[in-house]
Formats: C-alpha cells, sequence, structure tokens
C-alpha cells in the first residue's frame, strides 16, 4: 500500500551555496579574503613612525671662523627643532663657554655674558642667523683663542632641554 504524504511548505534559510549564487562568493570566504587583504596591507605598508612629543636637539659641527680684527664667529650645524622654535615661540638659547666666561645669545639677536655671577647684557651683535639645520652667531669681547663648548638649550613649558656638549678651538 502506498501512503501519501502531505506536502507542507517548510521555510528554508537559503544555503552557502545559494548565498555564492547570489554574491559570487560565500560570507565565510567573504570575511577570510578581507582579513587577508588586512594582513598583507600591513605587512607591506611602510612603518609608521609617531611624532615627537618634545623638541629634538643635537649638535653635529662648530666650525669657528676669526677675522682680522679679532672678533669669532660660529657656525653650528645639527637639529634645533626650528618648526617648533619659529611656529610656536619657543625659547631657545646658545650658550658658549670658555673657562669661566660664559655668553648666552637668543633668537632675538641679544648676548648675555657672566664670569661665574650674575648675566650682563653684552654690546654687539650675537645670533646673526638662524636656518633649518644651522645657527651663525658671532662671539662678544673676551673670547679668545683656546677651546670653548657650544650647547643648545630650549625652554619646553618649564623643562630645559639641552643639547650635547661640542668643543671648538677659536
Amino acid at each position: 500500500m502506498k501512503r501519501w504524504r502531505l506536502k507542507m511548505p517548510i521555510k528554508q534559510q537559503p544555503s552557502t551555496d545559494a548565498a555564492a549564487r547570489d554574491w559570487g562568493i560565500s560570507p565565510w570566504r567573504w570575511g577570510w579574503t578581507h582579513l587577508a587583504a588586512l594582513a598583507l596591507l600591513l605587512l607591506l605598508s611602510p612603518r609608521l613612525e609617531a611624532a615627537f612629543t618634545e623638541p629634538r636637539l643635537a649638535l653635529m659641527r662648530v666650525t669657528a671662523y676669526r677675522s682680522t680684527n679679532g672678533t669669532s664667529t660660529l657656525k653650528l650645524e645639527g637639529s634645533f627643532s626650528y618648526a617648533d622654535t619659529v611656529q610656536l615661540a619657543l625659547p631657545l638659547n646658545v650658550t658658549v663657554t670658555q673657562g669661566q666666561l660664559t655668553a648666552r645669545f637668543d633668537l632675538a639677536g641679544h648676548v648675555f655674558t657672566s664670569t661665574g655671577g650674575p648675566e650682563q647684557p653684552a654690546t654687539g651683535r650675537g645670533m646673526i642667523s638662524f636656518a633649518q639645520r644651522e645657527i651663525v652667531l658671532v662671539l662678544p669681547a673676551g673670547f679668545s683663542a683656546g677651546t670653548a663648548t657650544a650647547q643648545v638649550v630650549a625652554n619646553y613649558g618649564s623643562q630645559p632641554i639641552s643639547s650635547n656638549k661640542l668643543s671648538v678651538e677659536l
């Protein structure tokens, strides 16, 4: 005897094969493909570095030039955080020391000297030029032939940040 079954419509979810036909790729393969593309992008992209949060100061070379009238000019080369100094008005000073005599130069061209005591304003020109990687300044009277040291100091907030010290023969 043949049994008759009643066929009722059953609501079915679309299979992965149906989804593959509709989208061209099955959903689980779609996720893996995007994940592989992201991994490939991260592996092949150039390395990203964070920006500096404080200025970097480094002296590379200090060259002295002595004129026939006895004045000395120093050319300092290095990294001075030029953009921060110009755009943010970051106070930047150069100090040159020879024995007890110290001269401090600011960006406005002023020069202050001291011999172990308080600073006194000096006469004459101070800083002549300030560029991306170069500072040129004229030493005040009192500096003679011999070894001197130069250093760049920036005041970042309430904290002074100093470069390395370089020696130079005047």
